[in-house]
């Protein structure tokens, strides 16, 4: 077995374990506050800082948000689909990294919409979740 496979399967077994002993609700609570801390993070960031890269390896801000909005639109399908015993392909879960022309206060703006749909995804989530469907995460 690989070092990347036991990771793996120890991330999994990880969030399969969470899964189970807390509801979608008490989670929801953790991804929450980490949005909150990101919306937080960028008060008083400007365009200029926003686009900045060290080199053309790194991710800029703007770049890190496309990211987090598309994984996260992922996400929420692929809950609730696996709630409601649906499966799903999760091979989109990690989209790639991709520019945006978009202004910082635009993806700001973006992601606090996002966050209030994330908010209403429990109201969409039988009680409780099927965890009989599971999605490979790679």
């Amino acid at each position: 077995m690989t070092t990347e496979t036991n990771e793996t399967d120890r991330v999994r077994m990880y969030l399969r374990t969470q899964g189970e002993r807390y509801t979608f609700r008490e989670l929801w609570i953790r991804a929450v506050k980490a949005r909150l801390q990101l919306l937080d993070a960028l008060d008083g960031v400007n365009d200029e800082q926003a686009a900045f890269k060290i080199n053309e390896d790194e991710w800029s801000i703007l770049e890190v948000l496309k990211h987090v909005l598309t994984s996260s639109g992922n996400v929420a399908q692929l809950v609730e689909s696996l709630a409601n015993r649906r499966s799903r392909q999760s091979d989109d879960i990690e989209p790639p990294r991709k520019p945006t022309d978009l202004s910082i206060t635009e993806m700001r703006d973006l992601l606090l919409k996002d966050s209030v749909a994330w908010g209403a995804l429990t109201d969409r989530l039988p009680e409780p979740p099927s965890l009989e469907i599971e999605a490979r995460h790679t």
